[in-house]
């Protein structure tokens, strides 16, 4: 609740506080919320909100997430700010409420305002198209949703997900694969990404960032407590949706060493990473659950720091073609550390969080299915492959055109490039489960 408090005096406060000092404000809060945890499974629980392991974890990904925008926020206008930091409660309320109806109020919330957020200040004019794919998507599974829940309010009595878990709580295949449906599109699975890919190319750097790092993880979150409710359903559809995207993981790796948009890789990648993680927590292993989280976490951040480093040639050079920018070890160099750690953190590379979340998910899954580590052998490779592929066609070769000014970035950008790699580089050093 204090985290609510503080966010509601810096609301009021707005016109009087500087952007480096909300960024540093959030980032100080992010601190306060890590000395809170606890692995109880809820706690903390007062007016309808609580805490459980996952949603603490998600919480400070995102308070560390939006104070690194906020640092960058002094070029963009006041209603700007204002939308993000109203989103900011909105995902915050997501992950701390305990009633499923208000946990979608909040679910779909969010999504009106990256809708208007991708509008306003994408990049081109197909922005339109992004932001009609991205509504069309989510509208299409959660007005159904919204009649399951009731529903479910109707035969079990209680909305609350604690309630909910212990009783054992059955619906047929139908309705239940339809509710499912509403979370495995925010993932998003494959078979139902085409949103993600049009909004990523076509919104501007902190949407990218906010849709990265938080957006893809409400669905995973809402998938967790799917799991937890309908534990018994879960057992015969679990096959059925780790097949679907076990080939979709695999095609998309492929897809990625095709294509000539920087941010259409990252995104591809994306969608790469939140399979895998899915795969793993429907396995129905506690490691499996254990390696999703770390995935939610690793991923946030490495695809966050890698949408803000296009961002930062894209702002000078007017391009994200990797055509275009080559050679960029030339005129960038220090930059260029930034982007091979980020690369090579994508891939799982050590000693970052996503290599350890990797291990846990590929244990959970091969215990699942033994066979299964043929196709694993081929996401690790292809994963390395186009992550390679990123950062070698954009550092290195012919300059493409000598009339480029590329500044070496400011001192602001490293800053929040390494804020990034803290915790990807030091969250392993204590995990202790």
């Amino acid at each position: 609740m204090n985290e609510i408090l503080i966010l509601l005096v810096v609301m009021f406060l707005m016109n009087y506080i500087n952007f480096y000092i909300l960024g540093n404000l959030m980032l100080l809060m992010s601190l306060y919320f890590l000395k809170n945890i606890s692995w109880i499974k809820w706690m903390n629980m007062s007016m309808g909100l609580g805490n459980n392991y996952y949603s603490n974890y998600l919480i400070l990904m995102m308070i560390w997430v939006f104070g690194m925008i906020f640092l960058n926020f002094n070029e963009m206008k006041k209603n700007c700010f204002m939308l993000n930091l109203i989103l900011f409660f909105l995902m915050l309320l997501n992950f701390m409420v305990m009633d499923l109806l208000m946990f979608y109020f909040m679910y779909e919330s969010s999504l009106l305002l990256i809708f208007y957020m991708v509008m306003e200040w994408g990049y081109s004019e197909d922005r339109i198209l992004a932001a009609f794919y991205l509504m069309f998507y989510t509208l299409v599974f959660s007005l159904p949703m919204l009649y399951l829940i009731f529903k479910m309010l109707e035969s079990s009595g209680s909305m609350n997900f604690f309630m909910l878990e212990i009783n054992k709580f059955k619906f047929d295949y139908f309705n239940f694969i339809y509710l499912l449906m509403s979370f495995l599109i925010k993932i998003p699975m494959y078979m139902f990404h085409g949103w993600l890919i049009k909004a990523h190319v076509e919104a501007s750097f902190f949407s990218s960032m906010i849709l990265a790092s938080v957006m893809l993880k409400l669905g995973s979150y809402g998938m967790l407590r799917l799991i937890l409710i309908f534990k018994n359903s879960f057992i015969n559809l679990s096959y059925y949706l780790i097949m679907i995207n076990l080939f979709g993981m695999l095609i998309l790796s492929m897809m990625c060493l095709f294509q000539f948009d920087m941010k259409l890789i990252i995104a591809l990648s994306s969608v790469i990473h939140m399979g895998i993680m899915s795969m793993g927590m429907l396995s129905g292993s506690m490691i499996g659950l254990l390696g999703g989280l770390l995935m939610m976490i690793s991923h946030g951040l490495v695809s966050s720091g890698l949408f803000y480093l296009v961002n930062e040639i894209y702002k000078q050079t007017n391009s994200r073609i990797i055509f275009v920018n080559k050679g960029l070890i030339n005129l960038m160099p220090s930059m260029s550390m930034m982007w091979f750690m980020m690369c090579v953190y994508n891939s799982g590379a050590p000693i970052s969080l996503n290599m350890v979340s990797e291990i846990f998910l590929l244990m959970s899954l091969i215990s699942w299915y033994k066979y299964l580590f043929m196709f694993l052998f081929f996401y690790c490779l292809f994963s390395f492959m186009y992550s390679i592929y990123l950062y070698s066609f954009i550092q290195f070769g012919k300059i493409y055109d000598f009339n480029f000014n590329l500044m070496n970035s400011s001192l602001l950008n490293y800053l929040v490039l390494i804020l990034h790699l803290l915790p990807l580089n030091l969250f392993i050093f204590k995990l202790f489960f």
